[in-house]
């Protein structure tokens, strides 16, 4: 048994949390992505006028949750067991995800304009529903706020709203959401200090 040295205190260290909590706070994110997306999709059903994927963000959340699931279940279990057979298998899905991400980003700049006709028909195709599809209006709402545009192209995109129809006879008629307004905001002078310039 070997001796320890005189007056020199003993160091103590918490015990190592035990490695199943570690991997169940790391690798709760999947199913908790999913259930809020199953969550939001349920509430969606009750009042569902769209049928695209595009404007259907619980979906995604479901299948991205469930992918992140599957993988990580595959990596805990391969790390854990140490079983070389999962663990390939969780850096091939790993390397086929990050592939698949390449890929689309590829086809999406050398197909840059039906890229872009397609996000366009999409947009459009959900400002008809604005008001009827709550999921698309607050992410429309915050995509016109976020980066100061209107519609998906231009102001006269929202012409295809039923509200914001110019014949309309409404008291939106051929107007836009306000989301789409640019508001003025107060700056000091950078000079003086001492006056205020108005700037849109």
């Amino acid at each position: 048994m070997p001796l320890l040295a005189a007056n020199k205190p003993l160091l103590c260290s918490d015990p190592p949390s035990h490695p199943n909590n570690t991997y169940l706070r790391e690798h709760s994110d999947g199913p908790l992505c999913s259930l809020c997306g199953v969550y939001a999709e349920v509430e969606r059903q009750k009042n569902r006028t769209l049928e695209g994927l595009f404007l259907a963000p619980a979906v995604v959340l479901i299948l991205l949750g469930l992918v992140m699931f599957t993988v990580s279940v595959v990596g805990m279990v391969g790390s854990l067991r140490d079983n070389k057979t999962l663990l390939h298998m969780f850096l091939c899905v790993l390397c086929v995800l990050l592939l698949l991400q390449a890929i689309g980003l590829t086809l999406a700049l050398i197909f840059e304009n039906k890229t872009s006709a397609l996000f366009q028909s999409s947009i459009r195709e959900g400002i008809k529903h604005y008001y009827d599809d709550l999921d698309f209006k607050n992410i429309l709402d915050y995509m016109q706020e976020k980066f100061s545009c209107c519609g998906g192209d231009e102001y006269k995109d929202w012409g295809v709203n039923q509200y914001h129809f110019c014949n309309g006879t409404g008291p939106l008629a051929c107007g836009v959401p306000y989301t789409c307004c640019v508001r003025k905001k107060v700056i000091a002078n950078t000079h003086t200090h001492t006056h205020a310039h108005k700037i849109s």
